[in-house]
Parts: C-alpha cells; sequence; structure tokens
C-alpha cells in the first residue's frame, strides 16, 4: 500500500502545483496547462469584456466565425473538430476602461499582460505539434498579433517552436486594429518604440503578420478600429471612421448567418486572408433607419459620399473592376432595398487597376495612385446609382418592401441605358484597352513589377513616412519626460 499511498500523494502535489501555477498566471481553466487530444482553441474577448465565458459571447463566436452549422459563406474556413474555450485576458483601457475588482491597467500595460497570458497557454501545445487555433477581438487582436510577431521573430530558438511547428497555428480576427490593410494602429506605425503620451497607446506595433501562421481577418467596412483611410487629409473618411468606431466595431458577435453571408473576400496576402463585412456608411446611417423616406435619400446622397470616402482607401469605385456587392438587412446595417437586390461599389481597401488587393504596406500616405479612367468611372456610377436607387426604394416599398423579378428586371434595363448614354461603358472599354496595350509593353520588357499598371497605379498614396517621423519626434519629447 505505500508505493500506492506514495503514488497518491504525488499526484495530489503534482495537481496542487499546476492549481498553483494556473492560479498565479490569472488563467482560468486547468485544461490549458494539459495537452489536450484534440485540436485546440483559444477564444478571447474585446476591452471591457475581459472573461469571454460570461454571457452569450462564446457561442455567438462559436457560430458566426468558428464552427458554424454550415459555412456562410462560400470557403468560409471553420475549425470543426477543434476544442475551444475561453481565455481570460485583462481587457482594460485605463482610465478609460477599467474592471472593478481588478488592478487597472493602462492600454499598453493591458496589452503586455495579455500578451503573457497567451503565451503561457499556446507555447506548450505549439512545441507539442498540436493543431491550435486563436480568435482575438478589437484589443486581444491586438494581443495575438503581438504574439505571432514574437513567435515568428524567435522561432527555433530555445523555448519557442520552429517555423514549421508554427505551420500548426491559425489565427482568426475581428476588428483588428492591427490589419495590415488598415488597422489604425498600422496606419500609424511610428518608428522606434513610441506611445501616445498620457495614455500609452503603443503606436511602434508592427502589422498582424502575413507570412508563417495561417490567419482570416473579418473586417467590418468602416469600422474606424481596424478599417481607417490611409488618406488623413480626406477627412470625410476620416469622421466616417471615427463615427465606425461607435456604430461598427462593437457589433461582430451580433451578426446574423444572413449578415456574414454578405461577407466579402477582398483577397488574399501570402498567408492570410481577408474579408469585408458590407456596411452602410457611418456618417449616413442614420438615413437608413429612417424608413423608406430616410433610404431615398439615403441612397441618393450614399453613391458619391462612399465614392469619395472609398478614394480615402485608395479604391477608384469602379464596378467594372470588382463589382458590386450587396449590403444585407437586418439591426445594426440595414441595407435598402436596393441595396440588397443590386450593391454598392468600391470598398475601402486599396485596388490595382487589374482589381487585385494591394499587398505592399498600407501605412498612412497621401495622394493615392489610382487609374484616373476609373475614378471617372466611379464618378459615373455613382451618378446612376443616385439616380436609380431612390426610386428602386420608392418601388419595393409599394410591393411589400422587396423588389420584385419585374422591378428588378425593369431597374436593370434602366442602369444598362444610363451606363450606354453617359459614357460609362466607353470609358471602361478604353481603359482596359490601355491596360492591355501598358501591361503587355512592360512584360515584353520584363519591367511588369515596376512599371506595369498594378505597380504604379495600385491604389495606395505617396508614403507619410516623413509626417510619421515628425509626428514622432513630438511625441517622442513627451514620452522622455514620462507621459
Amino acid at each position: 500500500m505505500r508505493p500506492l499511498g506514495a503514488m497518491l500523494c504525488a499526484a495530489v502535489l503534482g495537481t496542487a502545483s499546476v492549481l498553483s501555477s494556473a492560479a498565479v498566471y490569472g488563467v482560468d481553466q486547468l485544461a490549458i496547462r494539459l495537452r489536450l487530444l484534440a485540436d485546440q482553441g483559444w477564444i478571447m474577448n474585446g476591452t471591457g469584456q475581459p472573461d469571454p465565458t460570461v454571457g452569450p459571447y462564446l457561442g455567438q463566436i462559436l457560430a458566426g466565425y468558428l464552427q458554424p452549422s454550415s459555412p456562410h459563406f462560400p470557403d468560409q474556413p471553420t475549425f470543426a473538430g477543434y476544442s475551444f474555450q475561453g481565455l481570460t485576458t485583462p481587457e482594460q483601457f485605463c482610465p478609460f476602461v477599467c474592471i472593478p475588482g481588478q488592478p487597472p491597467m493602462d492600454f499598453g500595460v493591458s496589452l503586455n499582460t495579455g500578451v503573457g497570458l497567451l503565451d503561457q497557454a499556446i507555447l506548450a501545445p505549439l512545441l507539442a505539434g498540436d493543431n491550435v487555433t486563436v480568435f482575438g477581438y478589437s484589443q486581444s487582436a491586438a494581443i495575438t498579433t503581438i504574439e505571432m510577431n514574437s513567435l515568428i521573430a524567435n522561432a527555433g530558438t530555445a523555448g519557442y517552436p520552429t517555423l514549421d511547428q508554427l505551420g500548426n497555428m491559425h489565427v482568426v480576427l475581428i476588428g483588428d486594429p492591427n490589419n495590415p490593410i488598415g488597422g489604425i494602429l498600422d496606419r500609424f506605425e511610428f518608428p522606434g518604440d513610441q506611445h501616445l503620451p498620457f495614455v500609452n497607446i503603443p503606436l511602434s506595433l508592427e502589422a498582424t503578420p502575413t507570412d508563417h501562421i495561417a490567419s482570416d481577418i473579418y473586417t467590418g467596412e468602416y469600422d474606424g478600429w481596424a478599417n481607417f483611410p490611409q488618406d488623413p487629409t480626406n477627412l470625410l473618411a476620416v469622421v466616417n471612421a471615427l463615427i465606425g468606431i461607435l456604430t461598427v466595431h462593437p457589433y461582430y458577435p451580433d451578426y446574423t448567418a444572413e449578415q456574414l453571408a454578405s461577407a466579402v473576400n477582398v483577397g488574399t496576402i501570402g498567408d492570410a486572408n481577408f474579408y469585408m463585412i458590407p456596411q452602410n456608411l457611418p456618417i449616413l446611417q442614420f438615413m437608413f433607419n429612417g424608413g423608406t423616406a430616410g433610404q431615398f435619400f439615403g441612397d441618393f446622397f450614399s453613391p458619391w459620399a462612399r465614392l469619395f470616402i472609398d478614394w480615402g482607401y485608395g479604391n477608384a469605385g469602379d464596378p467594372e473592376v470588382n463589382g458590386l456587392y450587396r449590403i444585407p438587412a437586418g439591426d445594426f446595417i440595414n441595407g435598402s432595398a436596393y441595396q440588397q437586390a443590386f450593391g454598392v461599389a468600391g470598398g475601402p481597401w486599396a485596388m490595382t487597376p487589374t482589381g487585385e488587393l494591394y499587398d505592399g504596406s498600407s501605412a498612412m500616405g497621401l495622394f493615392e495612385r489610382m487609374d484616373p479612367l476609373q475614378m471617372l468611372a466611379g464618378v459615373q456610377n455613382a451618378l446612376i446609382q443616385s439616380l436609380v436607387g431612390p426610386w428602386a426604394d420608392v418601388a419595393a416599398a409599394a410591393s411589400g418592401g422587396v423588389l420584385t423579378a419585374g422591378d428588378i428586371g425593369t431597374i436593370t434595363g434602366i442602369t444598362d441605358f444610363l451606363q450606354t448614354i453617359t459614357g460609362y461603358d466607353l470609358v471602361n472599354s478604353l481603359d482596359q484597352f490601355l491596360i492591355n496595350g501598358w501591361s503587355a509593353l512592360a512584360d515584353a520588357l520584363n519591367l511588369g513589377a515596376v512599371l506595369g499598371p498594378d505597380a504604379l497605379l495600385s491604389g495606395v498614396g505617396v508614403p507619410g513616412d516623413g509626417l510619421l517621423d515628425l509626428i514622432g519626434a513630438g511625441f517622442s519629447v513627451f514620452n522622455f519626460f514620462g507621459a
């Protein structure tokens, strides 16, 4: 019996040791300290919500982004067979958002603490060769980004997984402030080790990496944290994105299956897939919430405002290049009957003349280099949609709020006619002719990657590094004195 007693004592002491260690790191689940037989996943919440297991959040995320009963849109990445659990992180932003009963943390301290907890959770499974998926939202998306960059930078060193082992890791992010195609912390990535004075928001974080670790990044259009304009001089786009922080950023978990089904796959960069959830312009959302009358005026103003705002992101707004996409109905978005049936043009992401997602830097820039003929076609399309859309909403109201097949046929015919008489079709034909010739010449000279249309008219602006350096120098003075 003594060997058995010794074994029991050892087991009790070992269990106590594990429990003590888990308590020290603030991790909720003892299972995080153990290797599970199934593929493993951790879900974190956003600022102000440290415990993802409180309320309906965990179920919403699983149903919407990780383990839906069936994919919401074609080729949506899903994670059947994974065992997901919540990972508690501080999620504070003091003095603005503090958690009662917890030591107050500013944004920077909250991030660093969260990174330590995530690192503690995933290192052992990765080193053991397990498949690991991490889900982050808002602040926890930034936590995940910092951890990803650290894992990649230290890959293969003592205590860290190799790059091959990182191939077993997958990340899913929503509302990512480090989004490499528009996150606000990526747009304003300052040199050195800068932080916003007085509130300790790190301003030198690298973007979410697009290599070595597979990722799926979902972004609500015009979410100011995750989808900020590249050109800060486009004040309408800036104001629209700031409003989007309030009207878009908080609602990712609440979207219905039908709303998520409208997600647009805007492209892939390296190992990262990018999905945009269509939205009305936050600056005009009040119109679309105003019934038929509000939607009438919303569909009159929206094509023009959307075109000008999307120019601030590097998108010419020509549907001949990347098509139209529908705005769904329902709470938080509330697309009009016309938007649901026909869709809108452009989009808040940089687009090359051949319709590819720009895959370079997304840092702040000025004077986006877009195809001028496609910009002209964008103006023509805005005119057409502003004439057709409002009356389509009236027709839908007369039919119970939905456009009939006959209505859709009539509207399509009118649109085709207007595209001819406004010169929209002619401009696009000329543009396509010039792009084909330009591409052929550049490729014949083996200079396509340097002088081709996608290289010179990529949609991105003249880099704003000098302006960032100047602003950063001002921050450095405050940071030097401890602000």
